[in-house]
């Protein structure tokens, strides 16, 4: 068992330092990540121990690089988790749909934007705060989404559809990681219950001098609810003043202002502690007429292959 660990730290300290260090290995990034274990104990008295994880990172030509076959490394991660941060692009893709009586869909409106992966996080609705570790989790920030999808809107009968993909560097092979939709009216309704309770809160705590901002982050679950979406909802704008928002509060057919924020595909934490990312695994691209197979394998919410069908904006 110990010979068999050492061949492990030995096959995974050799893939990481040949496609990550050598220098005529292609540089999308000028960082190295390492994913350290450290054995921390539950109390002084207590002798069992578990992994706590840390991500450090490094300049490529940094003095302070941990040592190849550092036993505290978990060099298998760290390939991995570089692999996802450096050697593959994202794509995500948020669209206004309908579905016919037969099932189809039809977009009336979509709009695609490269994210970036990163092992850290910071909320959407503050983004001057410093992010923070999210390691075994992986995030899509979109930080521009107000400027990105401000133009995105949904109404009745209507849904918000979003799709994250991955490609490699040629795109040769490509793996849908997050995919799911929510109808307007489920939308509208948990919009409705926060914006209602929030603007009454801070309406009787300024007394009527404070008005409340009606954006409000909603989250999309993923197929088995494995990842999320956080889309920044708000009503359109028609200028009123009053301190519960727009004129449109009152209407239940007023449409709501939809905007995608972040995505990320977080893993099972009782099964699994990698970044459990691709849902189906990286595939090569497919024909079309192979596209009716793969809508089966998705569950999220309305989630189908939406975008593979309509190259249409």
């Amino acid at each position: 068992l110990g010979c068999f660990k050492d061949d492990r730290i030995v096959f995974w300290t050799w893939m990481f330092s040949t496609y990550f260090m050598e220098k005529w290995a292609p540089r999308q990034d000028d960082m190295l990540f390492y994913v350290r274990r450290k054995l921390s104990y539950v109390s002084g008295d207590s002798t069992e121990g578990k992994k706590q994880v840390e991500v450090e990172v490094y300049r490529r030509d940094s003095k302070k690089l941990p040592g190849l076959g550092d036993p505290d490394i978990d060099w298998e991660e760290s390939v991995y988790l570089n692999l996802i941060l450096q050697k593959l692009d994202y794509v995500v893709t948020c669209a206004v749909c309908t579905r016919s009586d037969g099932g189809d869909i039809h977009i009336h409106k979509k709009k695609s934007q490269q994210v970036f992966a990163s092992p850290s996080k910071h909320p959407m609705d503050s983004k001057g705060e410093e992010s923070k570790i999210s390691y075994p989790n992986i995030f899509f920030m979109i930080d521009s989404f107000e400027e990105v999808f401000s133009d995105m809107t949904v109404g009745e009968g209507e849904m918000v559809c979003v799709e994250l993909v991955a490609s490699d560097k040629s795109n040769t092979f490509q793996g849908v990681i997050f995919q799911g939709s929510i109808r307007y009216e489920a939308l509208k309704k948990v919009y409705d219950n926060r914006v209602s309770v929030a603007a009454k809160m801070a309406q009787r705590m300024s007394f009527g001098f404070y008005k409340y901002n009606n954006m409000e982050f909603v989250r999309m679950k993923g197929p088995q609810g494995k990842g999320h979406a956080e889309m920044a909802v708000s009503r359109v704008s028609t200028g009123d003043t009053s301190p519960y928002g727009t004129e449109e509060d009152s209407n239940p057919d007023s449409p709501v202002h939809e905007r995608v924020t972040s995505f990320s595909t977080p893993p099972t934490p009782e099964r699994n502690n990698r970044p459990s990312f691709f849902s189906p695994s990286l595939k090569r691209k497919v024909p079309r007429n192979r596209i009716a197979e793969m809508k089966k394998s998705h569950s999220a919410n309305d989630s189908e292959e939406f975008f593979r069908d309509d190259d249409g904006g």
